[in-house]
């Protein structure tokens, strides 16, 4: 042997070796599942997929020197980070840390973090909707929850902080909300706003605190280590410090304007002075920008001063706008110059519209008729109730002014104006909608406004003609640390620009193949999961369904894009043509069909209707009617979680579907109180009709899961959810029979949240337990034959159980967190039948916040998952399939 070969032997076995190191990980010690952090089997990482904004992204953050990093704060719990400009995203938050509910995953729905201008890599953020502070050293990717900073800002929610960019020792941090563009307003009678949103949090330990702020000033010497108070004295305790901002020039100027004024600084803090009656108007300033010229040492600042809306007769007038100050805050010019609506186009429909039932109604606390009544005649000119300010930072003269008319007391009309010129004139700059090339087109023209559509859509290509203007707005804007890329958000989707506004892309997701609406997803999904559908008879099509954007499907050209890149089409509703937000909670395959499907919806369009489609999803017609929604009041703001939609294939015109109070997974929204109709429903009119049968039932609202008892022909199970003092079970539903009888299961066992019958095997499995159960009463069990219930998952709390078609060694079990801070919730896999358990969390950020889980029918270690607001994700189990990437695996 050839010392060369032998040298060759030697790298490929410590290759191995090493290979074979980096996927070892010792099983879970079930003994120590509540006392320490146990970490995932490397062997399992999953990725997110499959496009689909829903709910808003309210926070944008550029980094503060770095172009090419940004972070996004969803509202449905999420936080990311993208390091090339918004193509591909990362989750950071924590995905093995404890139940989201603790804060220790990392900063929920990410709030004003700041870098420092020497070291990139290291940050300070605070969260939305609780106050704690969190810190990173490694750009954000990772943060840790900073308790003994939180505790130094005495309970005050940090609304910004700002570093010194000539000496990062030096931190600013202001106190506030009034970046919470979904929960702070300003209306007549509170003016300088007011948080209409909850006050209480919960504390890790138990008890709550207060969610409100004074205004407040705090400042650190050593990088954010410790911190000392310097609020300006006299300074209005409601006040919200909308910014801080330190003279790159000068660093002992600071400006901290406010809702209660514009403070100044000479001195690093130490004393400040308020600026009153330097020329605007209210000095509520609900926004803010500075731009440094390092070439002249000029500072130019730009403010929204509130836009208040004043009585005028019958008609309506306004004050405050947009201001600039090139004297460093000592005086204000208002420079709304050419912005404000005249007559003309105020008259439009749309426009008409919003601004009785979104700009007076909302501003004056009245109904739209109210408003219209009191003030009939239309004012000569308006402005938009502007919220947020951003200036170019490689351009003093090129402003961006944000019209928040989804959330914020405005009207329609232009959501995003633009100014290159410092203010002199300013133009509607993102547009969208039929008027603008249509009806309104000569009155923008007069404008001197473009109006050509300058949006390129992916996958809400029917917004462009949907409405007269957009139907909703967006509430953030940001521009990059070099000024070359800007980032909007459309109501519940992303957009760029990379030439100064002139053209935008919605980029959440990439077309996979030219021509096709086969999306990849970027990885900053803020999507509603609900059921993950496979029939046996289709071996490369399974249904996902969604929250406001009705269900997808996996297609095969995701390596098109990326890796491991997943790619998904929408299945529109009713069709592509006339497509309608729904969200589909169950779909099922018809058992004599695989192109007939059947769905249901837990909200939107089609909500309490049973929808049928006969070409594979790809045109829909209402079927059945399940429950009228008006009968509980008003639909735009109730959620039904209809789950389970099954046929009974031995009589394909019985139907049934389970509707819970309270679902034991993560299941968006609860039915209202007036709600009647808990329980199983079952139809036997091919689900037309619907009725309940809840006799023997211990519990209707407690049904969690209902299925086919495989075992049985014509059988059902239910399993329910219940207390020691109101216990549940596993209940069955005999062929022909209306009411429900006791299945044996485990002693002590009173609450069951999933079952599965492995066929392959013989195994009945059922999952279950209380969170605060002892572990002999929850966890998972299986009954094999006339055996007695062996217990498979020692742990007092699971929900869902799943075991592989292929190969019935493969488990899956989920531990939800349920809105506690329980210390290792998530996804836990075996390979040999439950003898040896890992835990398998890498990569899903809301691994314990799960609403489905499967494993692949015809192709084992395959896995999906399906979350309560980060959409789905699937793994490869690289202790079953070592090589290989999705796309390469022939599944999709």
């Amino acid at each position: 042997m050839t010392t060369r070969i032998l040298i060759g032997l030697i790298v490929l076995a410590l290759a191995i070796g090493n290979s074979i190191t980096a996927l070892a990980q010792s099983p879970v010690d079930f003994s120590k599942m509540d006392k320490e952090r146990i970490p995932s089997d490397p062997a399992v990482q999953w990725y997110q997929f499959g496009p689909g904004g829903a709910g808003n992204n309210y926070h944008i953050y550029w980094h503060s020197t770095d172009p090419n990093t940004a972070f996004l704060g969803p509202n449905m719990g999420n936080s990311y980070r993208t390091t090339d400009r918004g193509w591909t995203y990362d989750g950071i938050m924590d995905p093995d840390g404890p139940g989201y509910k603790s804060w220790n995953r990392g900063p929920v729905e990410i709030y004003s973090p700041e870098f420092s201008h020497q070291d990139e890599n290291f940050g300070i953020c605070a969260m939305e909707n609780a106050n704690y502070v969190y810190t990173t050293v490694n750009k954000g990717l990772n943060w840790k929850r900073r308790d003994d900073i939180s505790a130094q800002f005495k309970d005050q929610h940090i609304n910004t902080f700002e570093v010194d960019p000539t000496n990062d020792n030096i931190w600013y941090a202001g106190t506030g909300h009034v970046r919470d563009a979904n929960h702070m307003f300003f209306n007549h009678k509170a003016p300088h706003g007011i948080f209409g949103s909850q006050r209480k949090v919960p504390l890790p330990g138990g008890g709550t605190v207060d969610f409100g702020h004074r205004g407040k000033i705090f400042k650190s010497i050593d990088k954010g280590e410790t911190w000392k108070e310097i609020t300006p004295k006299g300074i209005e305790p409601l006040a919200q410090i909308t910014k801080i901002f330190v003279h790159p020039g000068n660093p002992k100027v600071i400006f901290a304007p406010s809702t209660y004024g514009f403070y100044k600084s000479k001195d690093g803090g130490k004393s400040w002075k308020l600026l009153a009656g330097t020329g605007l108007d209210n000095d509520i300033i609900r926004s803010a920008d500075m731009h440094y010229d390092k070439r002249t040492g000029k500072v130019t600042l730009y403010a929204i001063d509130l836009v208040k809306y004043i009585p005028n007769g019958k008609s309506m007038s306004y004050n405050g706008g947009i201001y600039k100050s090139t004297d460093e805050g000592e005086s204000w010019v208002n420079i709304n110059a050419n912005m404000p609506i005249k007559k003309d186009l105020l008259s439009s429909f749309f426009i008409k519209k919003g601004y009785y039932k979104y700009g007076l109604a909302k501003y004056f606390q009245i109904h739209e008729k109210e408003a219209m009544s009191l003030y009939p005649e239309l004012p000569d000119e308006m402005l938009h109730s502007i919220s947020v300010v951003r200036v170019n930072p490689s351009n003093p003269d090129h402003v961006m002014l944000v019209n928040n008319y989804k959330s914020q007391f405005t009207f329609p009309g232009g959501m995003l104006w633009r100014t290159d010129n410092g203010g002199k004139s300013w133009y509607v700059t993102l547009r969208n909608g039929k008027a603008w090339e249509g009806k309104d087109k000569a009155l923008w023209e007069a404008r001197n406004n473009p109006t050509a559509h300058n949006v390129s859509w992916v996958s809400q290509t029917e917004w462009e003609n949907r409405d007269e203007y957009d139907r909703k707005a967006g509430a953030s804007i940001e521009f990059n640390s070099d000024g070359s890329t800007i980032m909007y958000q459309v109501a519940k989707v992303v957009c760029i620009s990379n030439d100064n506004g002139d053209t935008w892309l919605e980029n959440d997701e990439q077309v996979a193949t030219k021509g096709t609406e086969n999306w990849v997803g970027s990885g900053n999904s803020n999507l509603p999961g609900n059921e993950i559908v496979q029939d046996l008879r289709l071996k490369k099509t399974i249904y996902f369904c969604s929250g406001e954007n009705t269900i997808w499907t996996n297609t095969n050209d995701g390596g098109n894009i990326r890796s491991n890149g997943l790619a998904v089409r929408k299945l529109h509703s009713p069709n592509k043509e006339k497509p309608m937000e729904c969200s589909v909670s169950s779909v099922i395959v018809d058992p004599e069909d695989d192109k007939t499907l059947y769905c249901v919806h837990n909200r939107q369009a089609f909500f309490g209707k049973v929808m049928k489609s006969t070409d594979a999803g790809e045109t829909w017609a209402q079927h059945g009617v399940i429950f009228d929604p008006k009968k509980y009041g008003n639909p735009v703001g109730l959620i039904v979680p209809q789950q389970n939609l099954t046929i009974d294939p031995n009589n394909p015109n019985r139907f049934y579907i389970s509707i819970p109070d309270k679902s034991v997974n993560d299941v968006t929204g609860r039915p209202p109180k007036s709600f009647d109709m808990h329980g199983v429903l079952r139809s036997m009119d091919g689900g037309k009709t619907w009725k309940n049968i809840n006799d023997g039932l211990p519990n209707k609202k407690a049904v969690q899961k209902i299925g086919l008892d495989d075992q049985n022909k014509g059988a059902m199970y239910a399993a329910i959810s219940g207390t020691n003092s109101k216990p549940g079970g596993l209940f069955q539903l005999k062929d022909g029979s209306d009411t429900w009888e006791k299945v044996n299961i485990p002693k002590g066992m009173v609450s069951v949240h999933d079952f599965y019958y492995s066929e392959s095997d013989n195994r009945f499995y059922i999952s279950g337990g209380t969170m605060k159960g002892k572990i002999q009463h929850g966890g998972v069990w299986y009954k094999e034959g006339t055996k007695d219930w062996q217990q498979v998952f020692p742990y007092q709390f699971t929900n869902n159980i799943r075991v592989s078609k292929t190969n019935p060694n493969v488990l899956l079990v989920s531990i939800p967190s349920k809105g506690t801070d329980m210390l290792n919730p998530g996804i836990y896999r075996s390979l040999d039948k439950g003898i040896t358990w890992y835990k398998i969390n890498s990569g899903n950020i809301q691994s314990d916040r799960l609403n489905d889980l499967d494993i692949n029918y015809h192709k084992d270690g395959v896995y999906y998952s399906s979350t309560y607001g980060a959409g789905y994700y699937y793994a490869i189990d690289r202790k079953i399939i070592p090589e290989g990437d999705i796309n390469s695996l022939g599944i999709n």
